[in-house]
């Protein structure tokens, strides 16, 4: 109890726990989504580091995870249009579609998968887009990245359908090696946008928005102000006179 005057600061005993409470999970919040920003801001900021770097050539075999994501690298090999597969569930302007990963054999050795781009997908399911494109050697420059990973890991996700093109929703590496029946790169190549054999690649980043949790993490903190300010305000009482 706190008396100033003709007042007093006695705040009830519930009050101040639930207001604590609060507060605590408030601030833990605001915390979390500035951690968010600053994991958003540091992938901007390898993006850009990375993509200011020359490319490298790759001879085949080389590990694409070693040398991170977002580098831009140099391949030549051959279309194997035969085994494609497409990434299911993947959203370009609000419409649900596919991206075609495309293996190119290397002249090296060894298999890259390289996404080709974004195709939207029909009503029907059962009716998949065309992805041919011709057997043949090319030369293919793009930027190195992981295969797409699941917020939830249900169950088949991971699975590619039978047959040819192979739908699946999460492509692992390992699972891609095993269906080819070849080595696989650990990354996948995300093909250049002015270079033919593909479909709609809009690779920049324009999901990351470290600005966005900046604000959350604000509005988070207003809140735990707000309740510390009903705290004190519920807190406040005007002296009784005896």
């Amino acid at each position: 109890m706190v008396r100033s005057g003709g007042w007093v600061f006695k705040p009830s005993f519930t009050i101040t726990l639930l207001t604590a409470a609060a507060v605590v999970v408030f601030l833990f919040l605001g915390n979390w989504q500035l951690r968010r920003a600053a994991e958003k801001q540091a992938l901007l900021d390898l993006q850009a580091r990375q993509l200011e770097l020359p490319p490298v050539r790759l001879q085949g075999g080389e590990s694409l995870a070693r040398l991170g994501r977002y580098r831009q690298v140099i391949v030549t090999g051959i279309w194997d249009p035969e085994h494609q597969f497409l990434l299911d569930d993947r959203v370009y302007g609000g419409r649900a579609g596919y991206e075609v990963l495309t293996p190119l054999q290397l002249e090296g050795g060894g298999v890259i998968l390289v996404n080709r781009g974004w195709l939207p997908a029909s009503g029907d399911r059962r009716h998949l887009p065309a992805v041919t494109v011709a057997r043949r050697r090319v030369t293919v420059r793009g930027r190195v990245d992981r295969f797409p990973q699941a917020g939830m890991d249900l169950a088949g996700m991971r699975r590619p359908t039978d047959g040819w093109p192979a739908v699946v929703q999460i492509l692992e590496p390992e699972v891609a090696a095993a269906r080819l029946g070849r080595v696989v790169a650990d990354y996948q190549l995300k093909m250049d946008p002015d270079l033919p054999d593909g479909y709609l690649r809009d690779w920049r980043l324009e999901h990351v928005r470290p600005q966005r949790h900046i604000g959350y993490a604000i509005q988070w903190f207003s809140f735990a102000a707000i309740a510390l300010g009903l705290w004190i305000r519920h807190g406040v009482k005007r002296r009784k006179r005896t």
